[in-house]
């Protein structure tokens, strides 16, 4: 299953890649580029390189544990909030490419009825950072689709694992085998949409890194999310 995942992780990327040259070519009259002048974009939403933009995000993440050994596996997604803040800059200066970051607040985890009724509650800080291409869509000023891939880095700061039929509880992260590492990263991809200074964004979150503590039977975080806000 890990090695599908990133096959299809490295497809996207290869698709992205190749798009871009050709994207740039037939966008590049709806830009306004620096090109040595003094030229800026006229619209909200889009942005001169040497400028940033913020942004607030708020929505709902979908998300699972996947793992190898069966006694941590969820087969069952759990919703949670997620809600931060992001800046960004155009990184391209004859294209519309741009860099974004930020710290978010992340719920993650995921229900098993392994042996059980359980729910993995795992809360994280996440620090995002992707890479968009903005297209604009041709007669609608403002209003532009966004591609987007990058990577993820979080920490886990809290939760709790919840046993239903014994009505225990305990917490999340710790160096137990049936708890989890607080460390966890990995990719992401999405698309978002842009509407003056609107945005909305789906995103599937694939983590790679071992949230487990069994160096053979690997866990990892999976999820897919949608948040909307505004840029500013």
């Amino acid at each position: 299953m890990k090695k599908n995942f990133l096959s299809k992780a490295i497809a996207v990327l290869a698709v992205l890649i190749t798009a871009l040259p050709a994207a740039s070519i037939a966008q590049g009259h709806v830009y306004m580029y620096d090109r040595g002048g003094h030229n800026r974009p006229s619209r909200p939403g889009y942005y001169a390189p040497e400028e940033v933009y913020f942004g607030f995000r708020m929505g709902v993440n979908a998300a699972q544990v996947k793992s190898e050994a069966t006694y941590l596996e969820s087969n069952s997604s759990r919703a949670g909030l997620m809600v931060g803040l992001v800046g960004g800059t155009q990184i391209a200066p004859h294209a519309p490419v741009f860099f974004e970051s930020g710290l978010m607040y992340v719920e993650k985890g995921g229900k098993s009825d392994y042996g059980g009724d359980f729910t993995y509650n795992l809360n994280y800080l996440e620090v995002p950072m992707v890479f968009k291409y903005a297209i604009d869509i041709p007669n609608s000023p403002g209003i532009s689709i966004q591609p987007m891939l990058g990577a993820y880095m979080g920490l886990g700061i809290g939760g709790y694992v919840k046993d239903f039929e014994k009505r225990e509880a305990y917490h999340s992260f710790g160096s137990d085998p049936d708890q989890f590492k607080r460390f966890d990263a990995g990719l992401k991809i999405g698309c978002g949409l842009g509407i003056q200074m609107f945005y909305a964004e789906l995103a599937y979150n694939m983590g790679l890194a071992n949230i487990g503590h069994d160096m053979f039977d690997e866990t990892h975080n999976r999820g897919i999310s949608l948040t909307i806000g505004v840029n500013f």
